[in-house]
């Protein structure tokens, strides 16, 4: 066991952060206020804008993920109005929990766990609900690292006339997004996933259309996670404290170095090597014989779900992993996965082929004895 060893994050986020990027962390404390400050937050939307490849507004909260996802719910849909969601993985689900919460009626396009959700079955959904307000959808289901093909599932939503809310925590900047091009409304992600900055932030893009629902949403709802209050500092404070709260000033200037790495390294340069390392991965996995849960046309190229050995309960090789090897996996999430594979993480831009081969080499070493 090496206990003084570091331990090495190769989970879905948080991800480790590359040394200069961490680095911000340690300058002296920003006010969140003031025309200097203003800039460099502005500087940042603007950024974040290249990465959503959006041209509407996005706002950065101060928040898990989660929160960014229940203001985009909470703030554009009415209570007693239908919301279709599709449910194939732990987020799915927590999808609709969350539109639940609201008072919303739930339409759960249900799909296994493991099987992306196929955009006939929300076509069928739409015509059998026209009366349905929104969809929403997970990108990345990270609890089976299954990605929904919401570029087709869009423009389908938009001929409904209805909104297309998704949730892309573990995909912005790490699998192709384009928020405009492919309809989406409203979109909530993280910035301790694959944008390779610490937790903290939930960056939130909002469409026109969807400001037309949300400013016609007279029902009851919150102050900080309502999208009308968000805009209304926006507009009323720009040029001084464009947001209405005390926002964490150090995790913003940390997120505007790493996502000025990542449009210096080039956005498809970037996808293009996450895929890389998953096919190494991949390839590794197979010749140890622990396959990947997930065949390679459905590979991710940030997540990579992984078979137990057989009569191995998977957490044996996750607490093996981090007790002896220091290296940090994940668990499956559900009750028909958690015994059944572990997750690896690849989606910090920090991640190098050599961490690749540590985590094959480190995996090959596991023995169901290894606590004799």
């Amino acid at each position: 066991m090496i206990a003084d060893k570091p331990l090495k994050l190769m989970i879905p986020g948080p991800v480790e952060v590359e040394e200069d990027v961490l680095a911000v962390m340690a300058n002296p404390v920003m006010p969140h206020y003031g025309v200097a400050w203003t800039k460099l937050f502005n500087e940042t939307i603007e950024l974040l804008k290249s990465v959503f490849n959006t041209e509407g507004d996005v706002f950065l909260m101060v928040g898990s993920g989660t929160a960014g996802i229940d203001a985009c719910i909470g703030s554009s849909v009415r209570r007693g109005e239908k919301i279709l969601v599709g449910v194939n993985g732990y987020f799915g689900d927590r999808l609709a929990i969350i539109a639940e919460g609201y008072g919303l009626q739930v339409v759960r396009l249900e799909r296994e766990w493991g099987t992306p959700i196929p955009a006939a079955t929300v076509k069928q959904a739409l015509h059998e609900h026209p009366d349905a307000k929104a969809v929403a959808m997970v990108h990345l289901e990270t609890s089976t690292a299954i990605v929904n093909p919401i570029e087709v599932i869009g423009p389908l939503v938009k001929e409904a006339g209805a909104l297309f809310i998704i949730d892309s925590v573990s995909s912005l900047g790490g699998i192709p997004l384009k928020v405009d091009a492919w309809g989406i409304d409203l979109c909530a992600s993280a910035t301790q996933k694959c944008l390779g900055a610490p937790p903290g932030l939930t960056p939130v893009s909002v469409s026109s259309t969807a400001w037309e629902a949300i400013l016609a949403n007279d029902t009851p709802h919150g102050w900080y996670l309502d999208l009308k209050v968000w805009r209304q500092y926006a507009i009323d404070w720009a040029d001084w404290e464009p947001y209405p709260t005390t926002t964490a000033t150090s995790n913003v200037l940390t997120l505007r170095a790493s996502l000025k790495r990542l449009l210096e390294e080039g956005l498809e340069v970037r996808l293009n090597r996450y895929r890389d390392l998953a096919l190494q991965l991949r390839q590794g996995l197979r010749e140890i014989g622990m396959p990947p849960y997930t065949p390679d046309e459905d590979l991710v190229p940030v997540l990579t779900p992984v078979c137990a050995p057989e009569g191995v309960p998977a957490g044996e090789v996750v607490e093996y992993m981090e007790q002896v090897q220091r290296i940090k996996i994940a668990p499956g999430l559900g009750e028909a996965l958690q015994d059944k594979i572990f997750r690896i993480g690849h989606m910090s831009p920090a991640v190098t082929s050599e961490d690749i081969e540590d985590v094959l080499r480190a995996l090959a070493s596991f023995t169901p004895s290894w606590r004799d």
